[in-house]
Parts: C-alpha cells; structure tokens; sequence
C-alpha cells in the first residue's frame, strides 16, 4: 500500500478562502476530476499503452465517444459552454471524422481485451447533427474494441431539441442506443435566445413525444441561474419536466467561467449567489414533494414508472453513476474499479489501477486541434494532446470530488480503500464546514447538509488546493 502524507490548508487558509469565494460563482470541479487538465503537460514522447498492474476481471470500463461538431451560435458556445468544439460544416466532414475515430479504436484494441465494458455515452460538441445511418457505425466502432459488449449495457446518445426528427430517434433506437441526454437548457423560448439556440419549448415536447414512442429512456439537462430567468421561469420548467413524465431530470447551477459571453456581456444579467442558492432550495423542494429522490446535488430520478416512460430503468443514468464509483470495496474486500476510456477529439481517458499499484492512475486528453488529431491517428499514433500520472493523494482526491456529488463521503469507504481516516487527513477542512453547519460528520460517513450542499463545488476546491499548488512548483523546477 502506497503513502503519501495529505498537505491541507491551514484553518484560517480555509476561512479566507471561503469569504473570498461565497459570492463568486462557481464552476464545477469535478467535470474531469483532479487535477483539472490545465495541469497536465504534453507527453515527451510516443504514448505507450500500458494495462494496469493486475487482472482486468476487476476492471470495469465506461466509455465516451466523442463528437467535435456543434451548429455555430451567438454568443459562440450557447454563451457559456467551455468545452472545446469545431464548426458543423457537413455531412463530408461528419464522414471524415467517423473515419479517423475508427483508426484510433483499433490502437485500444489490445488494451482493452477482457475488460467488462458498462456503459457508453456518446457526447460532444452535438452528436445527434449526424445522419440516420451514421447511428450504427458508432457503435460498431465501439465494437471494434469490445467485441463481446453486453447489447443490454446502457449505450446513451447526447443531443439537443431541434436535431431530432422521427427518422433519427428511430435510427438511433435501431442502431442499439437506449437513452438519451437532451441539453434543454430552457424550455422558455424567450430565455433560450440568450444562448443563441433556434430551439423552441414545442421542439423539445415533440423529441420526448418521440423517445417514448420508440422506449428511450432520456434526461433533460436544465439549467437554474440563467440570464434573467426568475424562480417562477426555473419552476415552470420543472413542472414540465414533471408532466411530460421524465423521470431523470439533470438541474444543475450556470457554469460561469473564463470568458465566456455570460460572464463578460451578460454577467449583470446573471442571478447572483444569494439568490442562485434560493433557486436551488426552490428546485430541491418542489422536486422531492413531485417524488423525486435526488441521486447528485444536481441528478433527479423518478423510480416509479408512468405512462409515457414504463419500462424498468427509466430513471437511471449508469455512466455517471458507475464514475462515481470509481474505486469501490466489494464484499469480499476485493476493489473494483471503474475508469473512463475514451476516444475522440479532446476526450479524456481515466484509468486507475487502484491504490496499491506503482501507478495509480493515469489521465490523457486528446487534442483539440482537429488537425492535430487526424495527423496522429492517420500515422498509427495516439492523439493525446497532454496527460498526467496521478500519485496516490491526487487519486484520493478524485475519488472525494467523485464522491461530494452524492452529496455524502464514507469513511468507511475511504479507510478500506486507502488505509488512512479521511476526516482526519482534511480536518483543518471538515473542522471549519462543521462549524459553518455545512457538513455533517458521523461515524460512518461526511455528509453535505444546508448551505454545504450548494457550495460543493467550492469545497472541492478547499480540498484541492494545497495539491494544487505542490503540483504547480513541481512543475516550474522541472
């Protein structure tokens, strides 16, 4: 078993840094983990597959694919997105891009052999901007390298209103994808014009209409904050969610960061954190007395079917769920683990091996110049633009963001996986939160409560920091 002594911050670091940050709006953390890829560094060299220490039999595998396109806005990225994305110009383009993704599949090939395949999501950028018949191959690319995937594994296709038509819900039900994610942001057709999208409410009941009539299971994505959205505007959204019988619905705070069109031109337009932290209670609320059980500070599920969407498993979203677990202790004290493999324009692989290898894990980006991908796939190379080996602490980080999104950790969890008392490793960190009333520490686990569960994201960054920066001076005296 590896150790590495914990370096936090200070109890007074803490309380500084929460009253620099209350009013400050938040980004979430644990999109790509710990540490966020503005950390890594470009590989010196080749990058050589290498499995992790051990067998696979205990290795589970989720797998994203990505889709760079997206249909050009204005504001450019719907006036907040920060992911990186290359203008839709076509279906010749779409065909290129398939074409290379499957020359990077067969370099995983070998990598992956016995590995249980769980789940697949398909995101982007848009991938529903691709044809009918293009459905199919994105699977058989996937087949490629998991031969003997299970047809009844959760395959989830990400997509947004105004692109689905009855020909594509069909092809892509046919191709074997049974859920999709819907980017909603606003149902309100007045309030969606801030992002730029021609996407109107009546498109996005006419798309679910469609998934239930071919049994997709879907979530809404919807957004609470937004530019000069009021509480009645977020709960009415909300209660059309709840009518149209959707029983996962992902309700998550505006991102607002670098520099982006909502947090330059439209920043006064923005809810502020007082009342963005009304906005969530109000959602909170009305979503448990509507049946909701809340999975994530932001994942609602609705277990119970209805009319429209009966079929059992309706309300999951496994992908997530099984990343959160990413190092997890079975019954008989054996961990399993559950990482991130990814192929595609500036997709993120993350493998843990576990807490007890030489290596606990390993992250990679690929590159987010198109070109640059293409160039590496078409001379037989990975086309990783920077990666990062994580060391046993930054693993236990990851594992704590992964965590907070349920809004509670276990101790118990922590202290098998890892061997050391997490409550003890972040004291200067918990202490503070407890007396604040934002966390709860009980014998078994730290649960987020009050103002504590909005302010994860913020928390996230308490425990990172002082990582953070040992990271950052490693690097300048390297």
């Amino acid at each position: 078993m590896l150790t590495n002594r914990v370096k936090t911050l200070l109890p007074e670091e803490v309380q500084r840094q929460l009253e620099k940050n209350l009013f400050r709006h938040q980004i979430n953390k644990v999109l790509h983990g710990h540490p966020s890829p503005m950390y890594w560094k470009a590989p010196n060299e080749g990058v050589v597959l290498k499995k992790p220490e051990g067998t696979w039999k205990s290795r589970r595998v989720n797998f994203y694919i990505g889709i760079p396109y997206c249909i050009p806005t204005d504001p450019p990225h719907c006036g907040f997105c920060l992911f990186p994305t290359e203008k839709y110009t076509g279906k010749d383009a779409m065909n290129t891009y398939l074409d290379h993704l499957e020359m990077e599949a067969t370099q995983y090939v070998d990598f992956y052999e016995g590995a249980s395949l769980e789940s697949i999501y398909v995101g982007g950028g848009t991938p529903n901007l691709l044809a009918p018949e293009s459905y199919a191959r994105l699977l058989e690319i996937a087949r490629k390298i998991f031969p003997n995937m299970n047809d009844s594994i959760e395959k989830t296709l990400e997509g947004i209103p105004q692109l689905f038509n009855e020909a594509k819900v069909k092809a892509i039900r046919d191709a074997g994808f049974n859920r999709v994610s819907m980017g909603v942001q606003q149902m309100n057709d007045k309030l969606i014009k801030h992002s730029g999208r021609r996407q109107t409410r009546r498109q996005i009941f006419e798309a679910i209409s469609l998934f239930h009539k071919y049994s997709l299971a879907c979530n809404l994505d919807l957004i609470y904050g937004w530019p000069e959205q009021t509480v009645e505007d977020m709960l009415q959204d909300l209660r059309d969610a709840v009518d149209l019988g959707v029983r996962h619905i992902t309700h998550y705070e505006l991102n607002i960061g670098g520099r982006s069109d909502f947090s330059t031109a439209r920043k006064d337009l923005v809810a502020n954190v007082p009342t963005k932290i009304a906005m969530y209670q109000e959602a909170k609320n009305f979503l448990t007395e509507s049946g909701y059980i809340r999975r994530t500070v932001y994942d609602w599920e609705k277990p119970e079917p209805n009319e429209k969407f009966s079929f059992a498993g309706a309300e999951k979203y496994s992908y997530e769920n099984n990343l959160r677990e990413l190092l997890k202790v079975e019954a008989d004290s054996s961990i399993t683990t559950n990482s991130m493999g990814a192929i595609g324009y500036a997709a993120i692989n993350n493998h843990f091996g576990g807490p007890n290898t030489a290596e606990p894990a390993t992250a990679m980006m690929n590159h987010k110049s198109l070109s640059k991908y293409y160039e590496d796939t078409e001379n037989g190379r990975l086309p990783v633009e920077r990666m990062f080996r994580l060391g046993l602490n930054d693993v236990k980080l990851t594992w704590i963001f992964q965590c907070s999104q349920e809004m509670k950790i276990s101790k118990t969890q922590y202290r098998k996986i890892f061997d050391d008392c997490l409550y003890k490793e972040y004291r200067n960190i918990w202490s503070v939160l407890e007396e604040r009333n934002w966390i709860r520490n009980t014998e078994e686990e730290i649960q987020f409560i009050n103002e504590g569960e909005f302010y994860i994201p913020t928390i996230q960054a308490l425990l990172s920091k002082a990582r953070l920066e040992e990271i950052s001076l490693a690097s300048k005296l390297a």
